[in-house]
């Protein structure tokens, strides 16, 4: 009896743990916010077993064994409307949670990972799709002008696809400003760039393309931008500029299939065009100027010389308006934007596929914009702790480049030739010069011709994405191997014809054919373990790991001259030796990270990193950098005294510093001396040299330039956070600046190559700067009104920062810009005390009216005599007080640097109906406006200028306000603050009104939604700038040539139609 009793109890005992199993279940599932983004650190319980609970993981994913006690799922999340429902039968779930304030509810993506924005203790941004949606631009780069505090943002053309200047906190160095852009994790590292006009015998023009221009926009899910290095460090020595994090779209678990399919379609065109003389006025203009010379002739024949006069000129009030080159050159572009998507999910895998076709033609003719573009997504829950997944983003890009920026800039040569010359003559053939009585009217080059018959190309394939696999060891640990790769394969190509028209004018050439090929390998390896853990109070979350990066190029280019009956081919022609070579260079780095955040109680949040790199740029002894981060944030509206604050519902105070480093360099392997292999290598300047010699001076104490940043911010919210604000003040200092040096002459290279006897050597580089920018960013949004019918919503934003060259220990002690001419001037000097690319010159004084003032003043630059310094030019200020003007009484004339930013955006939504204001601000930049310089110049009265000429002094008009007509010296034509302006501006960016379809309207039609717009872009301007547009950006991205205006192709103003549609 006692033995079954012992039997059945022991069977029991064995039993029960399989009676307990089967009274419980595996449930899990995954929590997103609005916008489909996961949500780690959810909170996810059984409500009615208050012990059992779990937070999701770095995807948003969670699993819960539940008992069948278990009836109701309740997900919470700080700042997030609280979900709950019934279980049932169910075994998966796809939770969105709604926000209750963006300030406390968004999930933000950072360095490996994403984070609470409520726990966010360091200074990051975020930019949601839609505010980028529609806006007719091929980079995503410059959609973000205007939306982001701190985020500087302007095109350096406006061409197609062309280059954008981004800024995050000002100039960070001198070698380059622009920000890292992370695509998915990705790195984007290759440069795009096109061909420029000096490879066609000329200047240099613009040639930078934009970094993101092969990117669909319409793929982009979200922007977060970190600004601080204590958010920057995670990524070390390619975060100095700061890092702009772009996650695109992918499949949601339990999205049924869903087809996207969104367009635009519109026109652009220039908006303001200048006041060039036409004929008539051109004729009164050389007539004056004959009367001029009559003047003069009286005054001193000797020197003077004689000018012919025109008969046809006679009656300038009987011409026409003779040739309209503005007209000529400028045309009504076109654009249009086709995105088609597919997205879901099927049992554990979701998808997301995506084609894009982007076509764009400038408003300067000869220049368009084309992209294909395709992308896909598959992720794979293949085990419930086991997920993997790729995406691929594929792009062909080609630009068609109409040469900018510089003397032989289209748009330079356009705005001085005559209107006395027509573009082309009656059997349709180009001219240059018109002879009218024997004289020669216009100029040497056809600005018509120059865009349409040469041909300059940029061509780029592009393939980068990731794969990895994601491994949940437990709840809160996890492991992911991302593998990411970036392949880019460039063809650049321009071509020259040697044309004349039959009256033997030479209309372009000579013939010149040059192609640059070019492959981009880049390949890095993630490894990190995330380990989120949450108990009672406490929240921790710990991310730690690996990564190894290698970049590789190899590009060659060819360029043959005495093109055989034109023909566009490399066999055509005689190789040019000093424009042929290769080049082949590898970089690669490896790093350790990791980072820990700590939260109690939802009050305290403290964050530290850590990055240690390791880079093939320098030696051995300088090849390591540590890059360490700590911020700390407090929510005080979470403790318990503030809850009875009735006006502040939210406040947040952070503060954090953090160091980054930088190791951009204008010399490949700067630290060893490198030995060129190959002959016919190419130099400085066009120069040859044999092979064996050295390339550069190597210094092996290369060293990291180092970015050290201190922040302070808060983040609050008002009336129950019906205005939402954040405020940042920060300082940043960038020490070790790199740096190529000029050696002084007992090093043995001459400092002015191609002279030196040691042909194309290039300077050492080292660590000789110091800069510092300090700053304020504000940002302030205002719900308005919020109802069923009616919401209206305001952000304002504004950024201010100063950027200051705290020290400079090179020789010179100075950087120069220079001018894109032929005998290039200083326009700019960047020296220790001022800011970086500051422009220098003489400082004028108004004009020498009397012969007093003349004989009076300080001595002039030229002898007092008609063709030297004379009544009506231009009177420079004596600043060292010795009693003449000389170079040495140059000094600082501006400043391109803007006091501060700020735009307004207003959103306004009225059933089915949406409005969008959004205005776009600079104010405080000055500009030096080097066309002016030339359609002011009066000094070839062959030349066309601008209708202001009229007014200058005369001597039957001696109170003009422009000098007189000079030829026989350029000393007018000094850089002076005589051509620096106001580039201060507010835009009308963006204004778009929209409506969207009941879905009764079109449910029969097996739509779930359906959007159609109408949308200005750079509607207006609003400025005292006099030239064609005050957004000018920088020379080929060069910090030392910002806001210079020489031939600019302005910014367009665009108009589009559109329609978002999905099945």
């Amino acid at each position: 009896m006692n033995r079954c009793l012992l039997l059945i109890i022991l069977a029991g005992l064995w039993m029960f743990p399989l009676f307990s199993q089967a009274q419980t279940r595996t449930i899990s599932g995954t929590v997103n916010n609005e916008d489909g983004n996961p949500l780690p650190g959810a909170t996810v319980r059984i409500k009615e077993i208050s012990n059992l609970a779990t937070i999701t993981d770095a995807q948003g994913h969670f699993q819960l064994q539940v008992p069948q006690t278990g009836k109701t799922l309740v997900v919470s999340y700080i700042g997030m409307q609280t979900w709950q429902a019934p279980i049932e039968n169910r075994e998966h779930f796809t939770i969105t949670l709604q926000p209750a304030s963006h300030l406390m509810s968004d999930v933000v993506v950072v360095g490996y990972g994403t984070e609470k924005r409520a726990d966010v203790s360091s200074s990051i941004a975020s930019l949601k799709a839609s505010a980028i949606q529609g806006i007719p631009e091929a980079g995503v780069d410059q959609m973000l002008q205007g939306k982001v505090p701190g985020v500087t943002v302007s095109a350096n053309t406006g061409q197609p696809g062309g280059g954008v200047a981004v800024r995050i906190r000002g100039i960070t160095s001198v070698n380059g400003s622009n920000p890292l852009y992370v695509i998915d994790g990705v790195p984007i590292l290759t440069s795009t760039t096109s061909t420029s006009q000096d490879q066609l015998g000329g200047v240099p023009g613009q040639n930078v393309q934009s970094v993101l221009a092969t990117l669909n926009p319409n793929d982009i899910a979200s922007i977060d931008i970190l600004k601080d290095a204590s958010a920057q460090a995670i990524y070390g020595s390619l975060g100095a500029n700061g890092v702009i994090l772009i996650t695109t779209k992918h499949g949601l678990p339990g999205q049924e299939g869903r087809i996207s399919y969104d367009v635009y379609t519109g026109w652009n065109d220039v908006a303001k065009k200048l006041p060039l003389m036409n004929l008539q006025e051109y004729a009164r203009y050389y007539n004056s100027v004959i009367a001029d010379f009559n003047y003069m002739h009286q005054v001193a024949p000797s020197q003077v010389g004689t000018l012919d006069s025109i008969g046809e000129f006679k009656y300038p009030e009987l011409l026409g308006e003779g040739t309209n080159w503005q007209d000529a050159i400028f045309q009504t572009g076109h654009v249009q934007n086709h995105q088609l998507s597919f997205s879901g999910s099927h049992n554990r895998t979701t998808y997301f596929f995506s084609g894009n076709y982007f076509n764009q033609t400038g408003t300067v003719i000869g220049s368009w914009f084309r992209r294909y573009a395709g992308r896909i997504s598959i992720d794979q829950q293949v085990k419930s702790w086991l997920k993997a997944g790729f995406s691929s983003n594929l792009s062909k890009t080609e630009q068609k480049v109409t040469l900018t920026d510089g003397q032989q800039s289209v748009i330079s040569v356009m705005l001085y030739n005559s209107p006395a010359t027509p573009v082309k003559d009656l059997n349709g053939n180009y001219l240059t010069t018109t002879n009218i009585q024997g004289v020669p009217f216009g100029d040497q080059i056809n600005p018509v011709a120059l865009a349409l018959l040469r041909d300059v190309r940029a061509r780029q394939q592009k393939a980068f994405g990731n794969a990895y696999v994601d491994i949940q060891f437990t709840p809160d640990l996890g492991f992911r191997n991302q593998f990411n790769y970036d392949y880019q394969l460039t063809q650049n190509t321009a071509f020259q014809p040697n044309i004349f028209n039959p009256y033997g004018n030479l209309i372009i050439g000579p013939s010149r054919l040059r192609e640059d090929r070019g492959v981009s390998l880049y390949w890095g390896l993630q490894s990190y373990l995330t380990y989120n853990h949450a108990f009672g109070k406490h929240q921790v979350n710990i991310v730690a790991g690996h990564e190894a990066q290698e970049s590789n190029y190899d590009g060659s280019w060819v360029t043959v001259t005495d093109l055989t009956l034109n023909i566009e081919s490399l066999a055509a022609g005689t190789i040019d030796p000093s424009q042929t070579g290769g080049g082949k260079y590898q970089w690669a780095m490896e790093s350790y990270f990791a980072r820990a955040n700590y939260t109690y109680d939802n009050r305290y949040s403290v964050s530290l990193s850590l990055r240690r790199d390791g880079s093939s740029s320098f030696g051995p002894e300088k090849r390591w950098g540590n890059f360490p981060a700590v911020s700390a944030a407090w929510t005080v509206t979470n403790e318990s005294f503030a809850r009875s604050w009735k006006m502040l519902s939210y406040l947040k105070l952070r503060a954090g510093c953090g160091a980054v480093g930088n190791q951009n360099s204008p010399v490949q392997n700067a630290y060893s001396t490198n030995i060129r292999l190959a002959t016919n290598a190419i130099g400085l300047f066009g120069q040859s040299s044999a092979p064996g010699v050295p390339a550069n001076a190597g210094n092996p104490a290369l060293a990291w330039e180092s970015v050290i940043t201190y922040n302070a911010g808060l983040d609050g919210g008002l009336l129950q956070n019906r205005i939402e604000f954040t405020v940042d003040v920060y300082k940043k200092t960038t020490s070790k600046t790199i740096l190529s040096v000029v050696l002084p002459g007992f090093a043995g290279l001459d400092p002015n190559p191609p002279n030196n006897s040691y042909q194309d050597i290039e300077p050492p580089v080292v660590n000789a700067g110091k800069m510092t920018n300090t700053g304020v960013d504000v940002s302030l949004t205002s719900h308005n009104i919020q109802t069923s019918n009616l919401k209206w919503n305001t952000t304002l934003i504004f950024s201010h920062y100063h950027n200051i060259l705290n020290s400079l220990t090179t020789q010179q002690a100075a950087l120069y810009g220079k001018s894109m001419d032929f005998a290039p001037q200083t326009l700019t000097v960047t020296t220790a005390g001022h800011p970086v690319g500051s422009f220098y010159g003489f400082v004028t004084d108004g004009l020498y009216r009397t012969m007093d003032d003349l004989n009076k003043g300080p001595q002039p630059m030229l002898p007092i005599s008609p063709t030297g310094t004379w009544l009506g030019d231009i009177r420079y200020k004596d600043l060292n007080g010795d009693g003449k003007i000389t170079n040495v009484d140059q000094t600082f004339i501006g400043n391109p640097n803007p006091k501060f930013t700020y735009s307004i955006s207003n959103t306004l939504q009225y059933k089915q109906f949406d409005l969008t204001l959004f205005l776009n601000g600079v104010y405080g930049d000055q500009i030096y406006n080097y066309s002016r310089m030339l359609t002011e110049s009066l000094f070839n009265v062959y030349q066309n200028q601008l209708n202001t000429v009229m007014d200058r002094y005369t001597a039957s008009n001696p109170n003009g306000k422009l000098p007189r007509y000079n030829q026989w010296n350029n000393n007018n034509l000094k850089i002076s603050d005589r051509f620096i302006e106001s580039g201060s501006y507010l835009r009308i960016q963006d204004l778009t009104i929209g409506y969207t379809f009941p879905e009764k309207w079109i449910a029969h039609l097996k739509m779930s939604s359906a959007r159609v717009y109408l949308s200005a872009h750079n509607l207006y301007t609003f400025t005292r700038y006099s030239g064609y547009d005050p957004e000018l950006g920088a020379f080929n991205n060069n910090v030392l040539l910002m806001n210079v205006d020489y031939g600019h192709y302005p910014v367009p103003r665009s108009f589009t139609a559109g329609a978002s549609i999905q099945f």
